[in-house]
C-alpha cells in the first residue's frame, strides 16, 4: 500500500514515468498486484491519462448518450445533492466505463476551482439504459473552504466531459 501511495505521489509531477511503469507491470500482474497498481493509478484514472485509462482497458471513448440532472438547484450548505445520471449505449459490444464527476468549487475570488471525485466502474451491455444516482454531500470539512456561487458539476467517463449541470450554493 506504501508503494502505491508513493507511486500516485510520484504520477502528480511525472505522469508519464508512472503511465510507463504501469502499462510495463500491468499485463502479468497478479491480482494482489493489480490492487496495488490500481491505487497507485487513481490520480492518473481521475485525470483521464489516456495510456492509464488504455491500460485498464477503460481507453475507449464512451459511445452513447449521458444524461445528468443535478438537484436540488439550490443548496445550502450542510444539505446534499443528488446527481442523477442516465446512460444509453449506441454500442455494438458491452462497454467497460469508468465514470468520475468533479465539482468545480467557487473559490473565496469567484473563479472555480475542480475535485474529481469516484463515481463508478460498470461494464455497459449494448443498447443497454441504466440509471444511477450519486449523492453529494456538501457539509462543511476541514480540507475545503465553501463560497457561495454557481457550483458546475461535469460527468467524465473514461476521462472525457460529457455532461454537465449546476447548483447554486449558499451559506
Amino acid at each position: 500500500r506504501s508503494v502505491a501511495n508513493h507511486l500516485n505521489d510520484i504520477a502528480k509531477d511525472h505522469p508519464a514515468l508512472v503511465a510507463e511503469w504501469i502499462e510495463t507491470h500491468l499485463p502479468e500482474a497478479a491480482p494482489e498486484r493489480r490492487a496495488l497498481l490500481r491505487h497507485a493509478s487513481r490520480t492518473l484514472i481521475k485525470r483521464g491519462d489516456a495510456r492509464v485509462l488504455k491500460a485498464w482497458g477503460l481507453g475507449r471513448r464512451f459511445a452513447g448518450e449521458a444524461t445528468l440532472v443535478v438537484s436540488p438547484k439550490r443548496v445550502v450548505l450542510g444539505d446534499t445533492v443528488e446527481l442523477s445520471l442516465t446512460l444509453h449505449s449506441t454500442a455494438k459490444r458491452t462497454q467497460k466505463l469508468a465514470i468520475d464527476y468533479a465539482v468545480h468549487h467557487v473559490k473565496a475570488d469567484g473563479r472555480a476551482s475542480a475535485k474529481v471525485f469516484k463515481g463508478w466502474l460498470l461494464e455497459l451491455a449494448p443498447g443497454e439504459t441504466r440509471e444511477l444516482v450519486k449523492r453529494h454531500s456538501m457539509r462543511p470539512v476541514t480540507t475545503r473552504r465553501y463560497h457561495a456561487g454557481r457550483h458546475v458539476v461535469d460527468l467524465r467517463i473514461n476521462g472525457e466531459v460529457r455532461a454537465e449541470g449546476a447548483f447554486d450554493l449558499k451559506l
